[in-house]
């Protein structure tokens, strides 16, 4: 179905919540764990890591550098259903780790056809300004025929907001479809800001409870947690560590961790068999949860 025609416009709402206060602990800085880790484990780590994936290095340096436990590849060519990752110390194994990704496979499949969209929408669009259009939470891909008509709705609603918007209004020109006014520059007036980024399903919910939520119910993350339960035991360890490279866009690009207030606000819980926690989204910190300590966060 298509969006509405005539929408009203609205300011976009945003959280309330004071982010500059009630933070959760700080663990150690980056530049202090460099300090504690040889440089010969580190060169152990950069020779194991040196063929592996991105995701997989980033997180082997983080658990390296926050635990002061070396990693190893364990999922390696030939190994069936192996954990990604083991974590070692001077005296054999202690503990396990499954590296993933929050980002929608669904998300990115239509990728591309969203920018098609928006290249159509430029093309149709006949206005004096420029934008950037942002598809917030609840949007969903029209069928291909669909296309084209919502890129000439798109379009007009634009031309008719030209004469009509502050410039410091979000506009609002279908349903869940958002326009920004940007200074004009060279290429296309028609932008695509973002798909689904940073709008959780409400942004009065507190975090921990939108995370809690999405650990529980994401089949992604159940069969991460199986696999961790499964090699633990296999490889005699009850250190089991989740790491989680957090999308900024998306279905659930709204859990990116980007204060660390927000780890006070609400309750967490963190399901079985995981013992430890991490989430990483390139934001500057990452964040640590251990049945332990609870949450700590770490200045990267």
């Amino acid at each position: 179905m298509l969006p509405a025609a005539n929408p009203k416009w609205r300011v976009l709402s945003m959280p309330r919540r004071n982010l500059l206060q009630g933070w959760c602990a700080e663990g150690v800085t980056l530049t202090g764990a460099l300090e504690g880790v040889p440089a010969s484990s580190h060169q152990a780590r950069e020779s194991e890591f040196a063929s592996a994936g991105a995701d997989e290095s980033r997180a082997a340096l983080y658990l390296h550098l926050f635990t002061g436990s070396l990693p190893q590849l364990e999922d390696t060519a030939g190994r069936q259903s192996a954990v990604d990752l083991t974590l070692h110390s001077n005296y054999g194994l202690v503990g396990i780790a499954e590296v993933t990704s929050t980002l929608d496979r669904h998300f990115q499949r239509d990728s591309g056809q969203l920018r098609r969209l928006v290249a159509s929408v430029n093309a149709e669009y006949a206005g004096t300004g420029a934008w950037s259009l942002g598809f917030e939470y609840g949007w969903s891909m029209p069928t291909n025929t669909q296309l084209p008509g919502l890129a000439q709705r798109l379009s007009a609603e634009l031309e008719r907001a030209d004469a009509s918007t502050n410039d410091d209004e979000a506009v609002t020109l279908a349903e869940h479809v958002l326009a920004y006014r940007v200074e004009q520059g060279l290429g296309p007036r028609v932008h695509l800001a973002s798909w689904s980024a940073n709008v959780p399903t409400s942004a009065d919910t507190p975090y921990l409870d939108r995370l809690s939520t999405y650990l529980a119910e994401s089949d992604l993350i159940a069969r991460k947690l199986a696999k961790l339960a499964a090699e633990g035991e296999r490889l005699g360890t009850n250190s089991l560590h989740l790491y989680l490279l957090m999308a900024s866009t998306g279905v659930d690009g709204g859990l990116l961790p980007s204060s660390p207030s927000f780890f006070t606000w609400g309750r967490f819980a963190c399901p079985a068999p995981a013992t430890d926690l991490w989430l990483d989204g390139g934001t500057g910190e990452i964040y640590h949860w251990s049945q332990d300590t609870g949450w700590v966060f770490h200045r990267v």
